[in-house]
């Protein structure tokens, strides 16, 4: 069939022919340009909802964060306390520092302080001090109920009272008539040591 010109078609179908142009440009310009910016738009919609999950989940982690490094400081505030209590080190320099300390703020006078031999236990070791101290009283009362509240742990045994008469064991000095009673005990304090590791199968002791 021969090929007819737009012009010699009947109207009816010129006008079927004229509505259905704007159509095929929309098809055109839908499935060229609107279908993949749609696809896109998705994608980067799918792509939103991620990072948001992902936000709700790192905000979720911060705050378990910040609550784990609290709880960490808390922890850490505890142990320095209990360092403070039962330290490392023996550190018995500082320990007779102290107790010097609480003496001259009570007005108690240790005239001798010497060191025995530690006793290590399972867990910690003890540092005996065997002490010499005289003053009133009242200065003796304060001078161990002051080493009662110190930071470290300190414990005293084979307490002795009696009269300020004289010098007693090492060195020399002079005992003041407001001096009355005399004292003569062990102050024990201590420091960690924890336990060696136990030797592994087959590892063979010290011998």
């Amino acid at each position: 069939m021969a090929s007819r010109k737009f012009s010699e078609l009947p109207p009816l179908q010129q006008g079927i022919i004229l509505a259905c142009i704007p159509l095929l440009l929309a098809a055109v310009i839908f499935y060229n340009f609107v279908s993949p910016l749609r696809g896109k738009a998705a994608s980067l919609q799918e792509q939103v909802t991620t990072l948001h999950t992902q936000n709700l989940r790192g905000r979720a982690l911060m705050a378990q964060r910040a609550d784990l490094e609290k709880r960490i400081a808390e922890a850490q505030k505890q142990l320095d306390d209990l360092r403070q209590i039962v330290p490392d080190q023996p550190a018995d320099d500082q320990f007779i520092k102290t107790v010097y300390g609480v003496a001259a703020d009570s007005g108690a006078h240790i005239r001798s302080m010497e060191a025995e031999p530690p006793v290590r236990q399972t867990y910690y070791t003890e540092m005996p001090f065997r002490m010499h101290l005289d003053g009133t009283y009242y200065s003796l009362l304060t001078f161990f109920t002051r080493l009662a509240s110190s930071s470290r742990i300190v414990n005293v045994r084979d307490l002795a009272l009696g009269a300020a008469n004289g010098p007693r064991g090492k060195g020399t000095y002079q005992v003041g008539a407001l001096e009355t009673v005399a004292a003569d005990c062990v102050l024990t304090t201590f420091y960690n040591s924890p336990p060696p590791p136990a030797a592994t199968k087959g590892q063979a002791g010290p011998k």
